[in-house]
């Protein structure tokens, strides 16, 4: 299409001819002002700059036009009255001579004449006003104003990037409409050029990857489904760092388990030169740079542009699409969501970070308690931490409908803490409020915060409730930042961490020994140290972490936490039906807290509840779609059902995680294993066992005489055999090596006094199922069962 026909009528009359414009303003893309015979009459270079940007705030605002007070704050803001209008007079007056004098309409507000002045985003605004979805996408050639500055002018910056973002979204909710309606004409071929471009748009979205995919199946192109669907795993996992969310990944697991993968041919529905442009495009995203733009000059950091990296607490949503005969078009209306991102810690203290991250995470925890409401995970919240993600796209990853964005600077003991709740649909402010407050203040800014968001998302937060939150769960503060510092998730992936953490919350209970939530944490960190590599009893420990969780629970039975920690410490004693009632109940009293959630999943594989763990481990992840433990928890549950290979394909996106989740190598092992593919299994211990301390090293073992190399596992076994003489603990390590080597002498008597150190594992079902058909295991089940009354 050339210039000459790209021309932008603006219609106020659909009976009148529209007016054929002497000049057009492209703003999609780098903006100019064409002649009639399609040249360039201003540029955006040197004093064309300010008569461009005017020019396209006239254009955006179409006949409301905007008024000269506006146009001075857009333009002028830091400009005496006096001087600020005189520039604008003189901007109009340059504007008039190079136009004609009638290429403004009115005079307070300005509004472009459409008879002199016509543009793409009128055109495109116009067409969607009158619903003609296939013209404004058409108007569409890429980022509003795209490269575009205008020296000493903050607030023009800070308008352009929201209209940019407004209207990319408004492109993108077209073209998914257009491609939804495709779809339902069953024109699947044109369904697939729709979502294709949107992918080209924006190709980390999980939204648009899901469209495409489905597509392309309905289109009956299994193979480019699969062929685009593992790029796009690979993108998101190098340029985010993480797994696909729930929706993709489901897609994913159904295409996998129709089509293998491993001898799907190259498709030419997804050329080699699509693909390349689509990593090109997902770098730039990465690099905060927009998807679709072409090489172009940096824009100029303006003071706003630091607002827009503040972390954000967004109420969220993961879709989890069931397997069906027929891949469904479009995705169910998500009920009220959020996700809570980390603030942004504005004084850049170090010593501050874990009161930041802190007020996130808690106000996690507050926000669950609002009724008809889900809300995302801390993992999957804070993976976007100092992430130049756009809010559209944090949304879109994470499934939810709104953002709440945050920044909090810690003066001495003052507080400033600037929140702002976002509508994800549109990038629209729902509310936004600052708090002026004191330190001892935090738990009332908690308050205020949840209350405001309730109330802007029309849901109910009782009062009572409401007086819990504002009452804290400490009156003394230092304890409280103590409890922050002992809660960093960072610090249970070692020994010296958890012990670190043991000492955090000791002190904060020094401090206030009514401090319900420490004790909980306490008792995590007990547990903690109790699986690690030290000197100390297993048993020992486990009694003390007992003790503090049960001080938890005397303290606030109200606290899930407290309930949750119970829990994890009566399974590991045994005590089952203790330990599901405990977090049972602590599900109940949060049930949008997905490690709850992950902890019941791995109670009901322990007693042997398949298909409800199962259950549990898929709300895990739909309320943390971004954690490598909740996804880990989905295979543990799989392969509990039996199904290893959908397992072995969750736990391949994991892989990329660096350091490595522990758990999903010892998962994927345990699949080799159960498929005798002992070479497989034992890369996988081998890949991890140098982090995974006894508990691999034996699992190594295992999968080493299983597979043939009873030399090498009994060198292992030495060395644990060594450890538990010395501490005492671990008979359960050196019993998988036995029953690896088949001994099973050796390995039922140390099953025995595994159940004395406490070191047995219900998650080593591989080991245990090993030894079922041996006539003693009816006397160990027995025992086990025993330590339950």
């Amino acid at each position: 299409m050339s210039l000459s026909q790209r021309y932008v009528r603006v219609v106020t009359d659909p009976l009148k001819a529209p007016p054929i414009a002497r000049y057009r303003l492209a703003t999609f893309g780098p903006p100019a002002l064409f002649g009639a015979d399609a040249d360039t009459f201003l540029g955006h270079h040197g004093h064309h700059r300010r008569r461009l940007a005017l020019l396209a705030v006239l254009a955006a605002a179409g006949e409301r036009g905007r008024s000269r007070d506006q146009l001075l704050l857009l333009f002028w803001p830091d400009a005496t009255q006096a001087r600020a209008r005189h520039s604008l007079d003189q901007l109009l007056y340059a504007l008039r001579s190079s136009l004609g004098d009638s290429v403004f309409d009115g005079v307070n507000p300005l509004r472009l004449n459409p008879e002199v002045v016509s543009s793409d985003v009128g055109a495109f605004n116009a067409a969607l006003d009158r619903g003609d979805l296939e013209a404004a996408v058409n108007e569409y050639r890429g980022p509003f104003l795209d490269g575009f500055y205008v020296d000493d002018a903050a607030e023009f910056e800070r308008w352009a990037e929201a209209e940019r973002a407004r209207l990319a979204g408004s492109y993108a909710g077209a073209l998914e409409r257009l491609a939804q309606d495709a779809s339902a004409a069953q024109d699947y071929a044109t369904a697939v050029d729709r979502w294709r471009t949107l992918v080209e748009t924006d190709p980390l979205s999980a939204k648009n990857a899901a469209g495409l995919i489905r597509a392309l199946v309905n289109a009956g192109d299994d193979a480019a489904a699969l062929q685009y669907a593992k790029r796009y795993e690979a993108l998101v996992a190098k340029d985010l760092g993480v797994a696909v969310s729930p929706a993709v990944s489901s897609l994913i697991d159904e295409l996998r388990a129709k089509t293998p993968y491993e001898s799907t041919p190259p498709s030419p529905s997804m050329t080699a030169p699509a693909v390349s442009q689509a990593a090109t495009q997902a770098e730039a995203a990465a690099s905060g740079e927009h998807p679709a733009q072409q090489v172009r000059p940096r824009r100029r950091s303006s003071p706003y542009v630091i607002w827009a990296l503040i972390a954000l607490v967004v109420i969220g949503i993961a879709v989890w699409l069931r397997p069906k005969p027929r891949i469904a078009t479009t995705l169910a209306a998500a009920e009220p969501s959020i996700a809570v991102l980390p603030f942004a810690n504005v004084s850049g203290a170090r010593e501050d970070a874990p009161l930041v991250d802190g007020l996130a995470e808690e106000l996690i925890g507050v926000l669950t308690k609002l009724g008809h409401l889900r809300v995302i995970g801390r993992t999957s919240a804070f993976a976007f931490k100092n992430a130049n993600v756009g809010a559209r796209r944090i949304a879109d990853s994470l499934g939810v409908t709104n953002i709440l964005e945050g920044a909090v600077q810690k003066v001495g003991s003052h507080l400033r803490v600037q929140v702002r709740l976002i509508d994800a649909r549109d990038g629209s402010t729902r509310w936004s409020d600052t708090y002026d407050r004191e330190l001892r203040d935090i738990f009332a800014v908690q308050s205020d915060i949840a209350g405001a968001v309730a109330r802007a998302l029309d849901l109910r937060l009782g009062a009572t409730t409401l007086a819990g939150i504002r009452r804290g769960s400490t009156s003394n503060i230092a304890a409280y930042e103590l409890y922050l510092r002992g809660n960093d998730p960072t610090l249970t992936r070692s020994d010296s961490g958890a012990r670190a953490g043991f000492e955090y919350f000791r002190q904060a209970i020094a401090l206030d020994p009514k401090y319900a939530a420490a004790y909980a944490g306490l008792a995590r960190m007990q547990m903690r140290i109790a699986s690690g590599d030290d000197a100390e009893s297993h048993r020992d420990r486990l009694a003390l972490a007992e003790q503090a969780a049960l001080k938890a629970v005397a303290l606030d039975d109200s606290l899930g936490d407290a309930h949750a920690s119970l829990g994890s410490v009566r399974r590991d004693n045994y005590q089952m039906t203790l330990a599901e009632t405990e977090l049972q109940r602590a599900v109940a009293l949060e049930p949008t807290n997905a490690r709850f959630h992950e902890w019941l999943a791995q109670q009901y594989v322990a007693t042997g509840r398949s298909k409800e763990a199962l259950v549990e481990a898929r709300h895990a992840q739909d309320l943390d779609p971004l954690s490598p433990t909740a996804n880990a928890e989905v295979a543990r549950a799989l392969i509990a059902n039996d199904r290893c290979d959908e397992a072995l394909a969750q736990l391949e996106k994991l892989k990329f995680l660096r350091p490595p989740l522990l758990r999903a190598g010892e998962l994927a092992a345990q699949c080799y294993a159960r498929k005798t593919m002992w070479p497989e299994a034992i890369a996988e211990m081998r890949r991890i066992s140098a982090n995974a301390g006894p508990r691999g090293k034996s699992m190594l073992a295992y999968m080493l005489a299983r597979g043939g190399r009873p030399d090498e596992a009994r060198q292992i076994l030495a060395a644990l055999l060594d450890r538990e003489r010395r501490l005492n603990s671990g008979a359960f390590e050196v019993a998988t090596v036995y029953a690896g080597l088949g001994d099973n002498d050796q390995a039922f008597a140390w099953l025995d006094k595994s159940l004395d150190d406490r070191s047995f594992g219900f998650d080593r079902t591989i080991v245990v199922d090993g030894l079922r058909n041996d006539p003693r295991f009816d006397r160990f089940r027995q025992r086990l069962e025993g330590q339950n009354r």
